[in-house]
């Protein structure tokens, strides 16, 4: 799953946990996710050479979410609760894993200009942010997968850190949005 598709799903899963747990401020803040994640969406789908490929993949994620959520509303039982939570964790850390499956192409240029160091910058202070809030709130639902997030970017920039961006550099780091999706 991409980022931007793991980063929907994600934010749909959270806003339904938040939901759950009565907790507005992880309610709030995900509406606002996926708002941001159907902008991104959006923008691929704008500006994609294939747009039906964009779409397919969308509606997959939105049913993927859909099919998550109505499992856990269906049931009220606690076991059901619980295993939502751990897919809302799954979810999440493929989201924050989904640029290190660049990382061989990265080792093997010996360029970290595929990975954008504002994003993981901002995933990583994110990550934090939100490890401390389930610490706080002694919810290892948000404590883990968000400790785990925060190492997984922290490795990130340690890589930006060491190979640097050279294409980015020469002006030669442009993506295709068909090669991100």
């Amino acid at each position: 799953m991409s980022g931007p598709l793991a980063s929907f799903v994600s934010s749909i899963l959270w806003l339904k946990y938040g939901l759950l747990r009565n907790d507005h401020v992880v309610s709030l803040v995900n509406v606002f996710g996926v708002c941001v994640s159907l902008w991104i969406l959006l923008a691929f789908w704008r500006f994609s050479h294939s747009r039906h490929s964009v779409e397919t993949r969308v509606l997959l994620a939105l049913f993927v979410s859909m099919v998550c959520v109505g499992f856990v509303t269906m049931s009220d039982q606690v076991w059901a609760h619980h295993v939502y939570s751990i897919m809302c964790c799954v979810v999440s850390l493929v989201f924050l894993a989904s640029p290190l499956g660049q990382l061989g192409q990265v080792l093997r240029a010996r360029d970290a200009s595929v990975l954008l160091p504002s994003v993981t910058g901002l995933a990583f202070a994110n990550n934090v942010v939100w490890a401390i809030y389930g610490h706080v709130h002694s919810d290892p639902f948000m404590f883990v997968p968000n400790t785990v997030g925060a190492a997984l970017c922290f490795v990130q920039l340690a890589v930006i850190a060491w190979y640097g961006r050279v294409d980015a550099k020469k002006g030669d780091g442009a993506v295709e949005m068909d090669n991100i999706m």
